[in-house]
């Protein structure tokens, strides 16, 4: 695994995980910080940089090339 993989799995955790700490301090009630968690974690898990990490964890070789580390 690249260390720019790692990085992103941290951020997507830790932002995750702040967020949904962040969003019950504020509100007091735990739907409503469960909805913005789950939002968040959808939008921030879907982006194009993570798809790629997640093949990249399945062995699926990147056949464009562009982030390939030299």
């Amino acid at each position: 695994m690249r260390p720019r993989d790692v990085r992103a799995i941290a951020f997507c955790a830790l932002t995750i995980l702040g967020l949904a700490a962040l969003s019950f301090v504020i509100s007091q009630n735990y739907g409503v910080a469960l909805g913005l968690t789950a939002a968040y974690a959808i939008f921030v898990l879907t982006r194009p940089r993570m798809l790629r990490v997640y093949r990249r964890l399945r062995g699926e070789p990147d056949w464009g090339g562009y982030f390939k580390d030299d």
